[in-house]
């Protein structure tokens, strides 16, 4: 249990196992997303230990959860935390629930010896409502894109759908040669795999032989292109292949590919942040170029 600063409510806490359905239920209620996204959410990603939730009346009117994670960074791999599923039930909004209930989750967190935590905010104006608690390190991406030709990719790579974490070692591999980045083990690599099925995408692998050389995680977009959320490759010719062979593979107008860019890049396009990072030990720097991709957001 944690100190009670909202009126009429019991303090914060983890939730009980029976708990679960309720949670879900509010999750469902203030974000709207899939019945497939929640129940791949709650049966794949969700442990009561990992979220905390307050009470009024024994009804849980405010959740958030805080899943694990490493990130690579020039201090080595640290213990993370990535805070989502932010919600208060809307007859309770504007009573300073969250403002308490995050102000406890910072607590825990620091308690469970995390070091950073990230979080990407769902409306424009939770950027400064997070700077408070503060997440104050950008954490950007930048998207390139390509159109149609009339050139087939390579014949030297053969691409198959990868439907299974058989491919996970290569993704590993390549992911770890990022200074700075969100770090997805083998079980997450899956739940990533199942979450893209359920928008309609399908990560693909570039292969020479029998050998991996390129991955791509891609979903439709809102109009006629495709967007490819991570993009990994040995070299530019792979890189090239696997864009053109998405583009005429899914008949698509365009494809919008994200790329890591620099804080400073990001700050010269004057683009918003795709999400904020918060350091939680004080002894941790260099994190101003941390690329996150993949997250279930």
């Amino acid at each position: 249990m944690f100190r009670n600063n909202a009126p009429d409510s019991k303090p914060s806490s983890f939730p009980l196992p029976t708990d679960k359905p309720e949670v879900a239920a509010l999750w469902q209620e203030v974000f709207n997303d899939s019945g497939e996204f929640v129940n791949l959410f709650f049966s794949r990603v969700y442990k009561p230990g990992n979220t905390l939730v307050r009470k009024k009346d024994d009804r849980i009117i405010a959740a958030l959860q805080m899943i694990p994670y490493e990130i690579k960074t020039a201090n080595g791999i640290l213990p993370s935390a990535y805070l989502c599923g932010v919600c208060t039930h809307p007859s309770e909004r504007g009573k300073g629930v969250m403002k308490t209930l995050m102000a406890e989750a910072m607590e825990v967190m620091r308690q469970k010896g995390y070091s950073i935590s990230i979080l990407i905010p769902a409306e424009a104006w939770l950027f400064d409502f997070y700077k408070k608690f503060g997440y104050s390190y950008p954490v950007n991406y930048g998207v390139e894109t390509y159109f149609p030709d009339r050139q087939p990719a390579s014949p030297d790579y053969t691409f198959i759908e990868c439907t299974t974490d058989k491919y996970f070692p290569y993704f590993d591999r390549k992911q770890r040669e990022r200074p700075c980045a969100v770090m997805h083990d083998a079980y997450d690599f899956e739940t990533i795999i199942r979450d893209l099925a359920y928008d309609g995408g399908n990560a693909w692998i570039a292969l020479r032989g029998n050998n991996p050389v390129g991955m791509a995680f891609s979903k439709p977009g809102t109009g006629n292109e495709i967007v490819i959320k991570e993009l990994l490759y040995d070299s530019l010719p792979v890189k090239e292949s696997l864009i053109r062979y998405m583009l005429h593979r899914y008949n698509a107008r365009t494809a919008e590919v994200r790329v890591p860019l620099s804080a400073e890049e990001n700050a010269r396009r004057k683009n918003r942040p795709y999400g904020l990072a918060c350091i939680l030990d004080r002894r941790i720097s260099g994190i101003s170029d941390i690329h996150m991709a993949l997250m279930l957001d």
